[in-house]
């Protein structure tokens, strides 16, 4: 999922769509249309909701040059707090938490806006459906992150987007019509969506034809490495039965967080 993600960070940094554009049509255009084509990765902000995925994105997108913000529901103030007692694959993630250079939190809407009005280049948004996260990003989120143009990115659950006011800032800052001469574009610079609702998208859903809205199946966690993994947590799990001991990445059911982190 995490390399899902550094993916459509790139496609949409390096206009790499722009560029196959060119391609079909056989334009050689290395002034960019007079647009520049490549992002200044080291200046981007990429800001991440929730855990072990996006402390796998926080890790790459780090070695890229980018600065992490976390939102979580729960306070990190603490080293402890911020450590992930799940299993990860060795060698990825972030398991103490290190990464991020600033933790913000809190399950209401004020805590939420100012986490927004950071200004950040990427959103991604990583985190279970619960009663609370259902549509948690509606109308007044998108107008904040509007302001910084923010790419948004979901691989969590397409209930927690509301499209209607996605599909709506998209075409705020894509459709010249609605743009205001001379001063800066407000709107979402595009969407990277692996979850929708419903799903499988019909045909005729609005959300296809969205500008550089880029749509994949719900596919971001295929790997040929998944069952592997799958069976280690087994093993590793009928072991701690066999031992009495607590077993490892449990779901709460009722809150529909891993026991391995604290509830956002």
């Amino acid at each position: 999922m995490a390399e899902w993600v550094i993916m459509n960070i790139l496609v949409a940094s390096h206009k790499y769509n722009t560029l196959r554009e060119w391609q079909l049509e056989h334009v050689w255009d290395e002034s960019g249309g007079g647009k520049a084509l490549f992002a200044t990765m080291s200046s981007a902000v990429e800001s991440v909701l929730e855990f072990l995925v996006g402390r796998q994105v926080a890790n790459i997108a780090q070695s890229m040059g980018m600065e992490i913000l976390a939102y979580t529901a729960n306070s990190r103030k603490s080293q402890e707090s911020r450590h992930y007692k799940g299993y990860g694959v060795p060698g990825t993630g972030d398991p103490e938490g290190r990464i991020p250079t600033q933790w913000f939190y809190g399950t209401d809407k004020r805590s939420l806006h100012e986490f927004l009005a950071q200004g950040m280049d990427y959103l991604l948004v990583s985190l279970p459906l619960t009663k609370i996260t259902g549509n948690l990003l509606g109308l007044e989120e998108f107008d904040i992150l509007s302001k910084r143009n923010t790419f948004v990115i979901n691989i969590s659950r397409g209930d927690i987007l509301e499209h209607n006011s996605l599909i709506k800032a998209l075409h705020a800052y894509h459709d010249d019509s609605l743009s205001i001469h001379g001063q800066g574009r407000k709107g979402l610079s595009g969407a990277a969506l692996d979850v929708a609702v419903p799903e499988p998208l019909s045909k005729e859903h609005s959300l296809w034809d969205a500008p550089n809205c880029i749509i994949s199946p719900h596919i971001s966690g295929i790997s040929s490495e998944y069952g592997l993994h799958a069976f280690i947590v087994l093993e590793t799990n009928l072991h701690r039965i066999a031992e009495g001991r607590k077993l490892l990445n449990q779901i709460d059911r009722d809150t529909g967080y891993s026991s391995a982190v604290a509830k956002i």
